[in-house]
């Protein structure tokens, strides 16, 4: 392909197509005046390319931890006077009382090693 300058320099900064696959295949197959930048480029491509399937399975391995429909997981919003509730609850030590039952129960054998 043999394009005036100005023409490829257009075709490769517009930004309407600019990251879209036309994009990848135009710097693929347009190498005249081949620039350090394009093999960058040329491997961006691959990796656009191949995100798909690394979503896909990640989708995957979520719902088959978390259960089918679980993903995206659900986005919980709270009020800044509870979230600082909630962090002034945690920064508070234990009560000694509930510290020695988890001391008890974590003391006990498992009951499959019973």
């Amino acid at each position: 392909m043999d394009f005036p300058v100005f023409l490829n320099k257009w075709i490769i900064g517009f930004k309407p197509i600019k990251y879209t696959p036309f994009w990848y295949w135009y710097r693929l197959i347009n190498h005249d005046s081949w620039r350090m930048d394009d093999h960058q480029r040329y491997s961006d491509f691959w990796l656009n390319l191949n995100h798909g399937w690394d979503h896909m399975n990640y989708v995957h391995k979520f719902e088959e931890f978390w259960g089918k429909g679980s993903y995206p997981p659900e986005q919980i919003v709270v009020s800044k006077e509870s979230y600082d509730a909630l962090v002034e609850r945690l920064n508070q030590p234990p009560d000694p009382k509930v510290v020695e039952r988890l001391k008890e129960i974590m003391s006990k054998k498992a009951p499959w090693e019973q």
